[in-house]
């Protein structure tokens, strides 16, 4: 199962990424950071392991998936991303925290930003938090999606350690 709307801006596809890179882009413009690209590809390294965590959780029903065909009355059917999400969403307000989860969706949809409504991310994680047995799944896909990003930022950083030490050394020949 591909992912085809990881890259998407719409601001429901950006629920779960790191709050650190959320606030990273608030804080600067990224044009103008140094280290755009790098920032860019940890968002999309995150986004890659929260969506396939999503469709293994919550997969699509093959009939139900749209292959650019009207159904009658002329609606198109609902794409992969959008049928796991559907699922994801009722799954999050079937389990007690269906306020929190439901302010922090009406706010991003409101806002088309996740920096924007980040002040519902910790009322969500503490209500999920009190009903662990019932939202273990997603916070195990939170916690690996924060892990992957984890590794990834300490690779680019022994990378740029090992240059800059490969650097140095050819300077002192």
């Amino acid at each position: 199962m591909g992912i085809t709307s990881s890259t998407e801006t719409n601001s429901r596809y950006d629920l779960f990424t790191l709050e650190k890179l959320h606030e990273l882009k608030e804080a600067k413009n990224l044009d103008d950071h140094p280290d755009k690209e790098k920032i860019v590809e940890m968002g999309q390294v995150s986004l890659e392991v929260w969506w396939d965590g999503l469709h293994v959780l919550f997969p699509a029903t093959k009939g139900e998936l749209s292959t650019d065909q009207t159904k009658e009355g002329g609606g198109t059917e609902m794409d992969e991303d959008d049928q796991v999400f559907e699922r994801f969403s009722d799954f999050m307000k079937e389990g007690g925290c269906k306020e929190s989860f439901s302010a922090l969706i009406d706010c991003c949809q409101d806002t088309r930003s996740l920096p924007k409504c980040k002040e519902h991310l910790p009322i969500l994680k503490k209500c999920m938090d009190a009903r662990i047995s019932y939202y273990e799944p997603i916070l195990a896909l939170a916690k690996a999606t924060e892990e992957k990003a984890i590794a990834f930022a300490k690779e680019e950083k022994r990378k740029m350690d090992l240059a800059a030490m490969t650097q140095a050394q050819a300077g002192s020949d």
